[in-house]
């Protein structure tokens, strides 16, 4: 058995090989053992040994995948449903082009949350250096032309203290924040959570949709190719989105169906998809290429959710810029508008 699972871009390059080799006809316990050959030692290399070995012992492919304990569960239960509909190839380029899709997806999230604390770590810096160091010297500067610092002089040093520390709090506030984020993103159970609060957060909660609406299309599409029946893939695709309120409109769905109404109209009616791509898998359905059209959307869904992300991401820097930018001058302005006054009165 395999030491660990696969990570999601490991999962994506072995399926998408093995669907390579099956392709050109290669026995599967051949083609894994091809996948397991090289000089460098690594995860996918083990996981390909581990799967031979339960090949060669006699068991069929998915349950050679499950038994070996490197693949997620929902890979090898895949596996299985397209082995049993005589499928194996087009599931496996279609769980390749899956984990691809969320190995990319979380490293966008993880750059989304890394930055940040970079950033607001410099941020705090630079205004525990303001704070502690450059205002006491403008305080000793003031008393130095004048003995004492006037009243006015005062007010506009305490207004520059008092902008200087609330940013810094603030941005010890946000940096931690940003942190548990990343913390939390590292477990089953916060990613649970963190879902729950981009789904009704206002700034994120179209882009959570997306995701979910991309995931959901994914699965479904990949449980159709495995040659699975509508109310089953629907059943299969529903645990994979993640969102409390598309699971509730797949759950709308899955009624209309036992209702005998179906898929594609069940999907336009609870309008899980916008009107546009819900006609537009209404007529693959109609023409006989719901596979297809399911995959076409699925990729679609897949661009729009990473193009609403990037949109996310890149309101990150200017918006922490902006705020490093306000805090650092508004403190220096504060702090040097009696030292402007004085040398006025000087001249």
């Amino acid at each position: 058995m395999a030491k660990k699972e696969l990570g999601s871009l490991e999962v994506s390059a072995f399926c998408e090989s093995l669907a390579m080799l099956l392709a050109a006809g290669t026995p599967a316990d051949e083609a894994v053992g091809l996948l397991g050959e090289g000089e460098t030692a690594g995860p996918v290399q083990a996981a390909a040994q581990a799967v031979q070995q339960r090949l060669l012992a006699g068991e069929g492919l998915a349950g050679a995948v499950q038994a070996s304990g490197a693949f997620p569960a929902y890979a090898a239960r895949m596996v299985a449903a397209g082995e049993a509909a005589g499928r194996t190839e087009q599931v496996l380029e279609g769980l390749a082009r899956h984990y691809d899709n969320q190995y990319r997806l979380r490293q966008k999230l993880r750059s989304a949350v890394v930055y940040p604390v970079i950033l607001l770590g410099l941020t705090a810096a630079i205004l525990a250096v303001l704070v502690a160091k450059v205002l006491p010297v403008f305080n000793g500067v003031y008393q130095s032309f004048a003995g004492e610092v006037s009243a006015s002089a005062y007010a506009y040093l305490r207004l520059a203290y008092g902008v200087g520390w609330a940013a810094l709090a603030l941005t010890l506030l946000l940096a931690a924040l940003a942190a548990l984020t990343a913390l939390a993103a590292r477990g089953g159970r916060g990613r649970a959570v963190l879902a729950a609060a981009f789904e009704r957060c206002p700034l994120t909660a179209r882009a959570a949709r997306q995701l979910a609406v991309a995931r959901f299309t994914t699965g479904l599409y990949i449980f159709t190719a495995s040659g699975l029946d509508a109310d089953t893939a629907l059943a299969g695709a529903a645990g994979m989105t993640g969102h409390k309120g598309l699971s509730d409109g797949i759950r709308a769905c899955a009624a209309r169906m036992e209702q005998g109404e179906g898929l594609a109209g069940a999907v336009g009616a609870e309008k899980l998809f916008e009107p546009l791509y819900a006609r537009m898998l209404l007529g693959g359905a109609r023409a006989g290429s719901l596979e297809k059209t399911l995959g076409r959307l699925a990729e679609l869904f897949s661009r729009d959710a990473d193009e609403q992300v990037d949109r996310l991401i890149d309101c990150i820097e200017p918006a922490l810029a902006g705020f490093l930018t306000v805090a650092v001058g508004v403190t220096l302005l504060a702090a040097m508008l009696p030292l402007i006054g004085i040398l006025g009165g000087i001249g």
